[in-house]
Order: structure tokens, then sequence, then C-alpha cells
């Protein structure tokens, strides 16, 4: 028989050290923490800081200070990136400890608190003439055992709440974060007709057209601003978390690139891989004669049309389409910020990149969506030559 006793309280002796720093070595290798670059400088920061006797000084601070690369200007009401990470952190230990036989040293990361506890297994009887006296335990009486079954169960359900009560936005950019390759935004480049003398032709009259010889197509040139915002914010999502990215162009983008890493895509009519990606789903793009929108495939399903070309005299709806895969044809997560035009795509971004417009959807969504494919159609108002404040239209999780 074996019972988990705490070690300490007290600084620990050299032996015990050296035990806690090879069973943390023996964790980081673990399946539960092969993948994840940052859950293991988490834990072996809050080990060692421990070990080194400053466990009581870790806080939230530190770990962003000196584990996420934070300014000295961090502010734990606006970032909850440590809260998140320390969630995953325990639930990462507890599969480590699901999956192999749990002996000698445990390492556990406490509901609420960020310096690590270490616990050992020892026997309950030590035969007579050993070395060492190991401590003396007592057996657990019954009502002892209801209780600590009961504060197992409170503990659990604490774990639930703070895990459920982590900002929907910082679930869904942790699932792009944490690889180990650089993340790829892919840019839209638009084809731009360029008028080699636009002086002569500048304003345009009425029932003139401009002969094709004063015209020159422009390829891989030029971005959107729809895009251009969303470079910007996906870049600052993945920096705030220690992200690697890197940025591609248009025509520049193939298949192979999206086999390569998880994907983040700009822009519809602009981006072919964004409509190549969604043409098989719910919500997909489509055009007619000229006219471009998006349309809900099932039987009586909406249209949701483009907006007069801006800009617009009159404020008109204009619509997006978010599109996330967590596991794409290419085989790694996709997220898709598409709208059927330029100002669209940036409502589009803003709904993914702003808490309150994100948890409007992760409210209403099934709680394990964080898991799942999911399509929103985004709905915003345009006004001249920007975007209004985003909404979602509808949805769909499988």
């Amino acid at each position: 028989m074996a019972s988990d006793s705490s070690l300490g309280p007290g600084p620990l002796s050299h032996e015990t050290c050296d035990l806690v720093r090879a069973h943390l070595d023996e964790i980081l290798r673990s399946e539960a923490f092969a993948g994840s670059r940052r859950s293991q400088e988490f834990l072996r920061y809050v080990v060692q800081e421990t070990l080194a006797g400053r466990g009581a000084g870790i806080k939230e601070r530190n770990i962003a200070l000196d584990v996420f690369g934070r300014n000295s200007d961090f502010n734990s009401q606006r970032e909850s990136i440590v809260r998140v990470k320390a969630v995953e952190v325990r639930r990462r230990l507890a599969q480590a400890y699901e999956s192999s036989a749990a002996g000698g040293i445990q390492i556990e990361l406490p509901v609420g608190a960020y310096q690590p506890v270490f616990r050992l297994a020892v026997p309950d009887a030590v035969p007579s003439g050993s070395a060492e006296r190991a401590p003396r335990l007592h057996r657990v009486k019954p009502w002892w055992a209801a209780g600590l079954a009961v504060l197992a169960a409170l503990l659990a359900g604490g774990f639930m709440l703070r895990q459920n009560s982590e900002a929907p936005i910082d679930r869904l950019w942790d699932g792009f974060a944490d690889q180990d390759r650089p993340v790829l935004i892919s840019l839209p480049a638009p084809t731009v007709l360029e008028m080699e003398h636009k002086e002569e032709w500048l304003p345009l009259r009425a029932n003139e057209s401009i002969p094709s010889s004063e015209l020159q197509a422009k390829e891989n040139y030029y971005v959107g601003v729809g895009a251009a915002l969303g470079a910007a914010r996906f870049a600052e999502q993945l920096s705030l978390r220690r992200q690697s990215f890197m940025l591609k162009f248009g025509s520049d983008v193939t298949f192979a690139d999206l086999k390569q890493s998880p994907a983040l895509l700009l822009g519809a009519f602009t981006s072919a891989w964004t409509i190549e990606m969604t043409r098989r789903l719910r919500f997909r793009f489509e055009t007619e004669g000229t006219q471009r929108l998006i349309v809900d495939s099932w039987p009586g399903g909406r249209r949701w049309r483009e907006a007069n070309v801006p800009p617009v005299i009159a404020p008109e709806d204009g619509y997006a389409l978010i599109t996330r895969m967590v596991n794409s044809d290419a085989g790694h997560p996709l997220l898709m910020a598409a709208g059927i035009s330029a100002l669209d795509t940036q409502a589009a971004v803003e709904f993914l990149t702003r808490e309150p417009y994100f948890g409007s959807f992760a409210r209403v969504a099934p709680r394990d969506w964080i898991r799942r494919n999911f399509q929103i159609v985004i709905r915003t108002r345009i006004h001249g030559h920007s975007a209004g404040q985003p909404a979602m239209d509808a949805s769909y999780v499988w």
C-alpha cells in the first residue's frame, strides 16, 4: 500500500530537488506536453522557482513577464493569457498522470494558485533496518474518505467553472498558438487596373469608356483595406501568445503551404483558397451575374447580397463569412475571415479580435465549440468607406 504525502513545508533537500527535476523532465517529454512548447515553459518556470525557494512569490505578473515576454505595463485585467495557460497546464498534468502509472513524485498546480505542490508516494510500512525512515502515515478513516470525495468534487467543479469563465476569444486564439512552426497569414492581392494617363480620364464622364490601351493590370501589387487590417490584428493576437507567423500574398499561397501549418485566410473573391475551402460547406460564396453573395446551401436557406460599391451615400448592410475548421482538408486548423467586399472583411476581423463581439457567438454556441468546426455570417452597416459594428446574423456548429 502507498499513500500521497506533500513534500514540505520548508526547503527541500538537494536529493528531493533532484528527484523533482528528473520527474519534471519526464513529464515534459510525455505525450500530454510534447506538443505544447508554452505549457512546457510555464510548468518548468513554476517548478524551478519553487525549488529555488521563491514559490510563494510566483504571481500572474511574474509569469507574464518571465515566461510570456510581456512588457512591464502588463495588465492582467486586459490580458488573461496566464490564467488561460494555467488551466491548460492543469489539464495536461491530469492527462499525463492518467496515461501512465502514477508513482514516485507527482506535480500538482492547485486551482487559483501558481505555486506547484509536490507529492511523494511513500509506503505505509518500512522494513526494519532501512537506512532512512519514511514519514509516518495514518490510515484514512471512512468518514475522511467521504469528506475527501466531496472536496474533490468541489475542486473539480471549481476547475470547470474557472475553465468556462476564460474569455472565449482567448480560447479561440490559443487554438492557433502553441505551434512549433509559424502560422501562415494569407493576404489576398486583388488584380488592379491602372490608367496610363489618369489625368485625362478622371473624373469619369457619363457614357464615356476608357480604351483598353490606357489600362494596365497589376497583380500581387496591392492589398485591400480589410485584409491589411486583418493581417495586423491577427499578427497582434499571435504575438500576444508568442506565436511566430509568416505572411504570404495572393497567388504565392499554395495548397502545399496549407499542409505545412495552421493558416489564417483573409478575403473571399480575391482569395481562391477561401472559395475552395468553403464551397462544400453550409455557408459559401457564390456569384449571380455580376453580383456576389453568401448563400445558405440548406433547403430554404437565406441569401446575403453585397451592398453597393462604396462610397455608399446612405448606410447599407454588408456581409461577411467566418469559417473555423479544426482539421481542414490540409490537415491543420484553418480560420477564414472573408467579406463580400473589403469593408465586410474588416467587420469579420473586428468580430474575431474583440471579445464583446466574439463572445456573442460563444454564448449561444454549444459548450464544446472550441473542439468543433463553425461558421458565422456577419452583418455590418457600411457608412461611406467605413464598416460599422459587426453582429452575428447566422451560425452553424458541427
